[in-house]
């Protein structure tokens, strides 16, 4: 669950473009105007389920956000949990400079930030967040890239055509963007319709759903878009396709 922290005058110039991106992912965020009705226990409902069960904090700090009592709260709530692990900030400047940052927010500096203007498109920004959250969840499997897997695949036997799509990924050129993207996405759509993908994370196919619909495949060239693909493909293999050979051998 990613955290959005903000001021809502910043709601309609730049927060909902950010929550669009990501959203079309299917990356869970906690976002007040999905989680809040008339009438629920504010400091609860924001602190509580918001800040509390999210280990993703995104941070929109502006000239309105620094005179907002409430995103201030949320703020200082997030600075704790930061302090002791438990959640990954990715701090946005809008509107304001890193050397503008008030000196309260100067721990923000310290990690990698982005500073953007309404003129700025988002997009960008959002895949840093997106890579970073499926950066962790690769994490927590086996596989963390494609030639351990390719490995183990050709050992398993367990699926001849994504093992042998993952042998043709790797002999081709790094800088062959589009080859290795529409690949990667034919290995995708197949697994979708290959496999029962009833128990997976809707955001395992998502994205590679959205990078298609968005460009075509026709990619400038940007690594983000490369590591966002190879790792929705690495988890969708090795939770789908090996997970599933390995339960019914």
């Amino acid at each position: 669950m990613i955290f959005f922290c903000f001021s809502s005058k910043d709601r309609h110039i730049i927060v909902e473009a950010i929550l669009y991106h990501i959203k079309n992912y299917r990356i869970p965020v906690w976002y007040d105007r999905d989680k809040m009705l008339l009438g629920d226990e504010r400091n609860y409902k924001n602190f509580v389920e918001g800040v509390e069960h999210s280990p993703y904090g995104i941070i929109i700090l502006s000239p309105n956000s620094i005179d907002s009592y409430c995103a201030n709260e949320e703020i200082d709530l997030m600075y704790e949990k930061y302090l002791n692990g438990t959640m990954h900030i990715f701090p946005i400047f809008f509107n304001i400079s890193a050397s503008e940052v008030p000196e309260k927010y100067k721990w923000l500096k310290n990690l990698v930030y982005k500073e953007i203007v309404p003129s700025i498109d988002v997009y960008s920004t959002c895949n840093h967040i997106i890579c970073k959250f499926l950066e962790d969840e690769l994490a927590t499997h086996e596989y963390q890239n494609l030639i351990s897997l390719e490995k183990s695949m050709k050992k398993l036997k367990s699926d001849i055509f994504i093992s042998n799509l993952l042998q043709s990924y790797l002999e081709i050129d790094e800088k062959n963007f589009n080859s290795r993207i529409s690949l990667l996405y034919a290995g995708c759509t197949y697994i979708e319709c290959s496999y029962d993908l009833n128990e997976t994370p809707s955001y395992y196919t998502a994205g590679f759903k959205k990078l298609f619909n968005e460009t075509k495949l026709s990619l400038k060239v940007d690594l983000r878009d490369m590591l966002m693909i190879e790792r929705l493909f690495l988890l969708l293999v090795s939770t789908v396709v090996v997970g599933n050979f390995v339960k019914n051998v």
